[in-house]
């Protein structure tokens, strides 16, 4: 291992052991109900912050320093306090409309052993805290107080932000370190690791013959399926009778939870897995087949066998209806109704398609989560392929495509037998059923190992790259928007309305006029970045790394193929995103399995209250990821231009501009979570 490779290794471990702390013990008791800017004790040389809670954030009023009292003017009231290391503070918090809570990462008590409670129209005094620790810290709202409460948060930076600056340091040295170590012409190898270097998991003792039996054995699929459609049909149930509050509700704890962070990590480690097990599509082809699991060629199958249009053959539907689910998340993953809505609507859909355009043109075209797991597992370590691409050339049955006694065939319309990337495997494994040569397998191989190929063959994918694109800017976005202090832009993605929502009173869910005009500056605002700003931020390094490598391709050719290149970056975001929303909620998902209508059931007793696990770690391990996603870009967009233009002085060349950007970009990351 070279020296360079080891330091990288050795900063992005250094960085990713921040944040251990130990919380101190703070106090809280309520004072006078008036007189709120009128506060008698003698806090010796503590500063008395005045804060606010309301639906859904927090807000300082006013700041005291010994006889010096500023007041904040009417709608500029900060949501971010900026005190010193070392600062003593007390806070007196008063709730403007309901019953909040109040908690600061690392430094209040577990909610469990004391819960700060915000009633309305009750003064209460918290502290005075130390806060001895520079960084970054979050104050939570600990009480349920509406759909929006989970993401009800503020920031406190203690300066100076020591951990906010190593990391965009180390962002930038990362960068460094990466270039460093390309200069040197690696070829087809990431940060240091061969692409060529494959695991047929089928083939390892012990362990493969179970794993194969058990992926050919015909009642798989429908054994991994049937669970989670009882699942979704829970989740239908309790988001249209369900409790309102989405964090009491199996659809919004057990679905934007535990299912979405789930699946970022199912991408980087098992691919299109979730496509495996995924229920939305099954009664169509349940109904299809006429089987449920079972393989039979003498009955016709029940389709009107409508041929899929060519021009929706792309993930262009898939992402901007991806992209459309954006524009309504405030409410999709706060309200039960709506989630319950979506999975009635997509389910329909699936199952209607799959009996008029068979086989899985849905989940080819159509399904937005299909589209952005199929586009993202391509930095996976796990694939299906074949052992021998010789073999399926020569061999002329082409059961993987046709079908055999044992399987189907692709339904996906791929050929097995020569397909190099995951985009649209839908891993059934309906071609390792079929193949009579035992040709077909499953794979564990380095990130990346397929992104060069598919990037300098893919002309005119403009669909994947803006799925790139989306997927990039509503990474961050949404780290911003959920963990961030700014109320004002929650407030316009929900339209101003403070209601959760089931069936009986989806009226609630009515905006006003400024509601839909906000959520209009919104939309314009979150389409904007995704669909134009950053693409053409991007399209612009591509021209200037296309001027400095002085490369013969024209400029749109590498646009699309570096676009590929951010796909590990996008991966390394959204398992961020992931961490942050387990680490936080964790206790929703686990509870809502135990009263799934949020009843005031608890079926299985479970006994546990809401308590985040070492949240004042998250800026730093949020970072971490970010920045070896970043790594990882970099090493890709150079295997990129390697393979397109057959030079390693012009591939570095181009790297070396897009690489900026890719820091840039981390840099931006870092701030959202640590600045």
């Amino acid at each position: 291992m070279s020296e360079i490779r080891r330091m990288l290794i050795f900063v992005i471990l250094l960085m990713m052991g921040f944040g251990s702390f130990l919380l101190p013990s703070v106090s809280a008791h309520v004072v006078s109900e008036k007189d709120w800017l009128n506060d008698p004790h003698d806090h010796g040389d503590a500063k008395i912050v005045y804060l606010k809670a309301y639906q859904f954030g927090f807000s300082i009023k006013a700041i005291q320093e010994g006889s010096q009292l500023e007041v904040f003017p009417e709608g500029s009231e900060p949501s971010i306090l900026k005190v010193d290391k070392g600062d003593r503070v007390v806070f007196r918090i008063i709730s403007e409309d309901v019953t909040h809570g109040f908690y600061i990462d690392g430094y209040s008590p577990s909610p469990v052993d004391q819960k700060i409670v915000i009633q309305p129209g009750k003064i209460v005094e918290v502290g005075p805290i130390t806060f001895d620790r520079s960084g970054k810290f979050k104050i939570r709202c600990s009480v349920t107080c509406g759909p929006l409460h989970p993401f009800m948060v503020g920031d406190i930076r203690v300066n100076p932000n020591f951990g906010y600056y190593s990391y965009a340091a180390g962002s930038l040295l990362a960068g460094i370190l990466t270039l460093a170590y390309l200069r040197r012409g690696p070829v087809n190898r990431m940060l240091g690791i061969s692409l060529e270097k494959e695991v047929d998991l089928l083939r390892v003792r012990g362990i493969g013959p179970i794993l194969k039996r058990i992926l050919q054995w015909r009642g798989f699929h429908f054994a991994v399926i049937w669970p989670g459609l009882l699942i979704f049909a829970v989740v239908i149930v309790a988001g249209f009778v369900g409790n309102p509050v989405g964090n009491k509700n199996f659809s919004i704890a057990v679905v934007w939870i535990l299912w979405f962070a789930l699946v970022e990590f199912m991408i980087l480690f098992a691919g299109r897995s979730w496509c495996t097990v995924c229920p939305l599509p099954a009664l169509g082809e349940w109904i299809a087949r006429r089987r449920l699991y079972g393989v039979h060629r003498i009955r016709k199958w029940f389709t009107f066998g409508l041929k899929w249009p060519g021009s929706l053959n792309n993930m262009w539907l898939g992402s901007l209806l991806f992209l459309t689910m954006s524009l309504i998340i405030p409410w999709l993953v706060t309200r039960p109704v709506v989630s319950g809505l979506l999975f009635v609507i997509l389910i329909s859909v699936g199952t209607i398609l799959y009996i008029t355009h068979p086989p899985r043109n849905f989940c080819r075209s159509i399904c937005p989560a299909g589209a952005y797991i199929g586009h993202d597992s391509n930095a996976s370590i796990y694939s299906v392929r074949s052992r021998d691409k010789g073999i399926c050339d020569l061999h002329k049955a082409k059961e993987c495509i046709r079908g055999s006694p044992e399987g189907y065939g692709c339904p996906w319309r791929l050929y097995p037998g020569g397909h190099d990337e995951n985009t649209y495997c839908g891993q059934c494994y309906e071609c390792l059923k079929s193949c009579p040569l035992d040709n077909m397998t499953v794979k564990i191989r380095m990130i990346g190992k397929d992104l060069a190929h598919m990037a300098v063959k893919a002309k005119n994918r403009f669909d994947e790259a803006w799925m790139s694109f989306i997927r990039f800017t509503l990474g961050i976005f949404y780290i911003l928007v959920f963990f961030g202090p700014y109320a004002w832009i929650k407030d316009w993605g929900n339209m101003g309305v403070n209601f959760g929502a089931n069936l009986a009173s989806i009226g609630l869910l009515v905006p006003g006029i400024e509601g839909v005009v906000n959520w209009f500056r919104w939309a314009i605002m979150v389409a904007g970045v995704s669909l134009v700003v950053y693409p053409a931020i991007f399209y612009a390094f591509s021209w200037i790394s296309k001027k400095v490598a002085k490369a013969e391709e024209d400029t749109k050719r590498i646009f699309l193929a570096f676009s590929y290149g951010l796909i590990p970056y996008i991966v390394f975001i959204w398992v961020a995103f992931a961490v942050a929303i387990l680490l936080v909620f964790w206790v929703y998902p686990i509870t809502a399995f135990s009263d799934p209508l949020g009843w005031g059931w608890n079926l299985l007793g479970f006994k546990f209250k809401w308590d985040p696990i070492h949240p004042q770690s998250l800026p730093y391990v949020l970072s971490s990821l970010a920045i070896l996603g970043m790594a990882l870009s970099i090493n890709s967009t150079y295997n990129i231009a390697r393979e397109m233009f057959k030079d390693h002085s012009r591939a570095y060349r181009a790297t070396s501009v897009m690489a900026l950007l890719h820091v840039v970009s981390a840099i931006v990351f870092v701030w959202v979570v640590a600045g």
